[in-house]
């Protein structure tokens, strides 16, 4: 609303995604609140919302309340009435007008001045016919990683001892794990291929690491927005504005870190050669179009 337009980051798990949503969030005139899915989740109860329901304390009571009961939302620590204050002056007349009023608010009460609002969450993969629907000018970042160095963080999350509801449950066998990857990003190639290539920015995992600053600027140059130093502080303000919640921080440590080149190429040491053979065999394909070597 007020023409600010999202954008979303899509990536298969475990390709740095949190990371982009920390870089990203760290800007002054960005906001991308913690994941959780209530867009998709809310959109077929509300899909009618109209400016009679944004007038009706029944109607605005009953979405809060639902909103509320979103599977990680209780991370937004949500303003609900400066949220009820705020359809009440803008008076949002679809629902995906509401929806994005959602991110609005959360962002002015974390003092930004928001300038366009993002969503990250790996799952919407699976969910781009409905983004498009609900935002038809809305742009992309497509996040890839080396899917090898992907499977040894798959891997890793077995060992992973945490108390969080929210761990991921992911694929095991190198197998499972290599056609999720090549699958994952094909259909996301797919989907690009049906909307303007300049609604699309595509960044390696590795440049972000290796080149943090001009692939940040790199991502203001796509939003329209000026470069803020900010970015290259991500693992600080992490750290003094908790940007990743405590709820699924034990697996998203490195957004407390520094880039770290180290996490390139990792699986040449963890990785058995027979698991690197058969990955490769798998996704060969997918390995070559974003010029990994075999």
């Amino acid at each position: 609303m007020d023409n600010i337009q999202p954008f979303f980051i899509l990536a298969n798990p475990r390709s740095g995604s949190s990371l982009l949503r920390i870089i990203c969030t760290s800007h002054p005139q960005i906001i991308i609140p913690p994941e959780c899915g209530f867009l998709e989740w809310w959109h077929e109860k509300y899909r009618d919302w109209n400016v009679l329901d944004s007038q009706s304390e029944t109607s605005i009571l009953e979405y809060c309340k639902d909103l509320a009961s979103s599977k990680k939302f209780e991370t937004y620590h949500f303003d609900f009435v400066f949220f009820k204050k705020c359809i009440a002056e803008k008076l949002p007349k679809s629902y995906s007008e509401l929806s994005a009023l959602v991110y609005i608010s959360y962002g002015i009460k974390k003092d930004k001045k928001v300038k366009i609002w993002g969503d990250k969450n790996n799952y919407y993969i699976h969910k781009t016919a409905l983004i498009e629907q609900l935002y038809p000018q809305a742009k992309y970042i497509h996040l890839i990683r080396d899917g090898r160095d992907v499977a040894t963080s798959y891997q890793a999350i077995k060992e992973l001892k945490t108390t969080s509801a929210y761990a991921p449950k992911l694929p095991e066998s190198i197998e499972e794990i290599a056609k999720e990857w090549s699958s994952n990003n094909e259909m996301l190639e797919n989907f690009y291929a049906t909307i303007s290539e300049e609604r699309v920015l595509k960044i390696r995992y590795e440049d972000l690491l290796t080149h943090l600053e001009e692939e940040s600027k790199r991502i203001c140059d796509f939003l329209n927005l000026p470069f803020d130093s900010e970015m290259l502080n991500y693992y600080k303000l992490n750290k003094s504005q908790s940007l990743e919640p405590k709820e699924t921080l034990d697996w998203k440590m490195k957004t407390l870190e520094k880039p770290d080149i180290h996490n390139i190429g990792k699986y040449k040491k963890m990785l058995s050669k027979d698991e690197i053979k058969s990955f490769n065999a798998i996704a060969s394909s997918t390995l070559k179009a974003y010029n990994y070597e075999e």
